[in-house]
């Protein structure tokens, strides 16, 4: 079965850019340009991995993370932060499964999405 992702992020050149590269490598993806598009979204439909910007509007990353920990959502989550020093302290007890720093590489965050969806 073809593994989902979805992508957060305020930028639309980034969401474009990601659904590509996660499009070509054989994932289903879908986009949100907010935090409450994000839980919206996951309420109504479950997916394998969020890849969460986490200076987004509405709902940060941050609280993105703990709407999808009270839902009980059995999703991985990977962190896009320009400070991520900042955001771990931040998200204490809701850590994701990876954090990424801003400017990122396309290619080491499709292989961190890769070997955590293996694992999945």
């Amino acid at each position: 079965m073809t593994k989902s992702i979805l992508i957060v992020d305020d930028q639309i050149g980034i969401r474009m850019l990601l659904q590509e590269v996660f499009q070509t490598a054989g994932y289903r993806t879908s986009l949100a340009a907010n935090g409450k598009e994000a839980i919206d979204y996951l309420s109504k439909t479950p997916c394998d991995l969020v890849i969460l910007d986490y200076q987004i509007p509405i709902y940060d990353g941050n609280t993105v993370i703990q709407k999808i920990k009270k839902m009980k959502i059995n999703t991985k989550i990977i962190v896009i932060s320009g400070l991520p020093e900042v955001a771990k302290q931040e998200m204490s007890g809701n850590l994701p499964d990876k954090i990424i720093s801003k400017p990122f590489d396309v290619a080491k965050l499709s292989n961190m999405a890769e070997e955590i969806l293996k694992k999945k």
